[in-house]
């Protein structure tokens, strides 16, 4: 086996089931934010906006989009792609408004938050290193 065959065996090769399961739980936070309406309360003047469904629904759509895109085996890139940024965006701008309730209020109850969130982000961020458009 020449060495060029071997390095091919050793790299992970990306399955469907990294982008259902990714996608389910980029989906499953943007339910929980659509439930719980009053999650994000500091500073109080920016709770309405971490708050604001419009935001929710994008990281639902976001992650409906990557379950779809395992589930169907798809391989468009700009499906790919925009689930995967979307999702990134969405748990970055999680992580921030999180960090406003660590640091500025004091507010400790995040803090596995925020491991789970960037535990998936550069989970997401391997998906989409090792994603291969041709299949």
């Amino acid at each position: 086996m020449s060495h060029r065959k071997l390095n091919l065996n050793l790299h992970h090769k990306l399955s469907r089931w990294d982008f259902v399961k990714t996608g389910l739980l980029i989906a499953g936070l943007a339910i929980c934010f659509l439930i719980d309406r009053t999650y994000f309360f500091y500073p109080p003047s920016l709770a309405p906006a971490w708050n604001n469904v419009c935001f929710d629904i994008v990281g639902l759509l976001a992650g409906v989009d990557l379950i779809l895109c395992g589930v169907l085996d798809v391989h468009i890139d700009m499906l790919v792609t925009l689930g995967l940024g979307v999702s990134v965006a969405f748990l970055t701008v999680l992580l921030v408004a999180e960090s406003f309730h660590i640091f500025g209020a004091g507010y400790f109850r995040f803090h596995p938050v925020v491991v789970f969130e960037i535990y998936a982000i550069i989970n997401l961020m391997q998906i989409a290193y090792e994603y291969d458009p041709r299949g």
